[in-house]
């Protein structure tokens, strides 16, 4: 089963009605902005560095590496500048005889210098060759190199340069120690090669010299430049730190340094070195431990955002967004919303699973555009059907009119009869009707329908047609009429539909009243100043498809008197309380007519005491009356 089928359905049906020149602004619009936030990381940047904050301070919290290392920083803090023998930057030989101190009695099993050495003073070349000999005796001294991206008027120009020669040379191993700056002003990664330069991370560089590993190696050496996430676990855990002057002046802390990765840096304020990340701010020396701790633990994750994965992801979130809409799901709008909340934390989750950091910000971005678009047009397609809807009801409404005698009937022997409609909607579900027979007698009906529109005006169009083709009988009377109504409703309904009615006969010569009734209100009788019911109780039609009879009796008409036929609308109108118009209320106001009044004035009298108790509510039902003149005089 093809499950896209409603919604193909759907657009088709759009396509018809929407001008081709919209559908088409409409999807190039769209594939714009599609191409945009493929193309431009920029766009998803603030949202996707959101992620990776909230994915950090996750891991920072309950994941703890796995090291097997334990790491402490040496800091040049400002207690250890102040009481420094030399002003910084300290000469070469201090740092000789610094690093000799630290091995001969504190045997770290290595040391890592986040001080940058590069070009020597040319009278203090005596000091860097002691420098890098003291560098060559420790076997265990890394140092740092000094590696930027510069934004230029021609683009982004690297520039490295690593530790003067004699340095590098003698040290154990060297690289990058500089981390990228996301376009917020915060590090969340770190370099971990760039085929531009022959040089790696000091991490990596340490983890060699160590003689462990490199998990997922075959990934890193895939990409030209690989770049991944810092987990900033160590720094959660707590970084052991002292500072230079506090190991110095008491010989027994150098016990802290033993078998242990040592890492030099600056803490002090006073040099610079601190860097926003989403734990705040950190020293470089700390953020160097970080990323050891995170290359080492292997639990890293790449970033590499290639326009093909980025198209992959895109369409993810297009697929998914389509899929909500499929045969399949109920309720879409609905679901559509649900998932849009939930979809977050799923990808979320979702992008601690691989190996390389995904873009799902991406995919989420795809899958809001996507069901927004969707959405838009399906709201548009309703809109259109809607109005489509109240047209149609408006022509049918119109054709319903015509149903209603278009002017009241005035008889020879006196009998008037007038009837008003107020449709709940355009088109309603009540019919009334009053015409002439073949024999000189009157015919009445007043039907009101269950249920409202269009559905319900074609049951009364159908009695319509049902009395039209009764009346052409010279035997017509009013249980075979009701009889037919009844089958013919059943038909069309299997009783999902019914019909009340009532239906009667004048003979103005014999002065004789013939009322059958089908389920409806009992019809109002005045006489002067006196109003009585005329109930006749029965079923509605439409209810069997068996004829039955149908409750009908037979009256003498009084000299003067009007019958007054209603529906349920005129009886069940409410007010802001609630509060029913009642038949006891509008049989007093039928007594209450003065005698000498029209026709046209008793409705209007009674339609205007309803609407004074509705104050101003809306009719939530077809409102109709049916008033007949019954009297002996004749009338002008």
């Amino acid at each position: 089963m093809y499950p896209f089928s409603d919604l193909t359905t759907k657009f088709r049906r759009l396509r018809m009605m929407l001008p081709r020149r919209d559908f088409i602004t409409a999807a190039v619009l769209w594939v714009v902005i599609s191409v945009s936030l493929i193309y431009s990381t920029s766009l998803t940047a603030p949202f996707d560095n959101r992620l990776k904050d909230y994915k950090l301070k996750f891991n920072a919290s309950y994941l703890r590496p796995e090291l097997g290392y334990d790491m402490l920083l040496l800091a040049i803090d400002s207690e250890t500048l102040a009481e420094a023998p030399y002003k910084w930057p300290w000469p070469q030989s201090y740092w000789a005889q610094l690093l000799r101190r630290i091995n001969e009695e504190g045997k770290p099993r290595a040391v890592i210098i986040d001080v940058f050495f590069q070009t020597p003073e040319t009278e203090n070349e005596i000091e860097l060759l002691m420098f890098a000999q003291a560098i060559t005796d420790c076997t265990n001294i890394g140092l740092v190199a000094l590696y930027e991206e510069l934004v230029t008027s021609i683009g982004r120009q690297l520039k490295f340069v690593p530790p003067h020669e004699y340095l590098r040379s003698s040290a154990s191993f060297y690289g990058l120690s500089q981390q990228p700056i996301d376009e917020d002003g915060k590090i969340r990664s770190f370099i971990l090669r760039d085929h531009r330069i022959d040089c790696r991370h000091i991490a990596w560089g340490m983890l060699q010299y160590l003689g462990q590993p490199i998990k997922h190696l075959q990934q890193i050496n895939k990409r030209d430049k690989t770049v991944a996430l810092i987990d900033f676990a160590a720094s959660d855990a707590g970084i052991a730190q002292i500072g230079i002057k506090q190991l110095l002046d008491d010989e027994r802390n150098f016990e802290y340094l033993k078998d242990r990765i040592v890492v030099i840096g600056a803490t002090a304020p006073v040099l610079h070195d601190y860097h926003q990340t989403p734990l705040g701010l950190i020293t470089g020396p700390e953020i160097i431990c970080n990323t050891f701790a995170t290359l080492a633990s292997g639990r890293f994750q790449l970033l590499y955002d290639s326009m093909g994965k980025r198209l992959i992801y895109y369409l993810l979130g297009v697929f998914i967004a389509i899929f909500i809409f499929t045969d399949l799901i109920k309720n879409n709008l609905r679901q559509m919303v649900i998932l849009w909340l939930l979809l977050p934390i799923f990808l979320f989750f979702y992008s601690f699973l691989p190996l390389e950091h995904p873009p799902v910000v991406l995919t989420w971005a795809s899958y809001s555009l996507t069901a927004f678009v969707i959405f838009l047009f399906l709201r548009f397609l309703e809109i259109s059907e809607l109005r489509e809807q109240l047209l149609e009801g408006e022509f049918c409404g119109a054709i319903q009119k015509n149903f209603f005698p278009s002017e009241k009937l005035v008889d020879d022997s006196g009998v008037i009869c007038y009837g008003i409609c107020i449709p709940y909607k355009d088109a309603g579900g009540d019919y009334y009707d009053f015409f002439p027979l073949k024999d000189g007698r009157i015919f009445f009906i007043l039907g009101d329908v269950t249920g409202h529109g269009l559905s319900a005006s074609m049951i009364t169009t159908v009695a319509k047609t049902v009395v039209l083709l009764e009346s052409e009988h010279d035997d017509f009377n009013l249980q075979r009429l009701l009889q037919e109504i009844s089958l013919t409703i059943f038909n069309m309904t299997r009783k999902r539909r019914m019909m009340s009615a009532v239906a009667g006969i004048i003979d103005p010569i014999k002065r004789k009243l013939q009322l059958a009734s089908a389920g409806h209100l009992p019809s109002v009788m005045k006489t002067g100043t006196e109003s009585m019911e005329i109930p006749l109780p029965s079923l509605p039609l439409g209810l069997s498809k068996k004829p039955r009879p149908f409750t009908t009796t037979e009256l003498d008409i009084p000299d003067i008197a009007k019958l007054f036929v209603y529906s349920d609308g005129i009886i069940e109108g409410v007010n802001w309380k609630n509060q029913m118009f009642g038949y006891d209320c509008f049989n007093k106001l039928v007594a209450d007519l003065p005698a000498q009044q029209s026709l046209e004035e008793d409705a209007s009298s009674l339609i205007e005491s309803l609407r004074a108790h509705s104050q101003g509510r809306t009719f939530e039902d077809d409102v109709t009356l049916l008033i007949i003149d019954l009297s002996k005089e004749e009338k002008k």
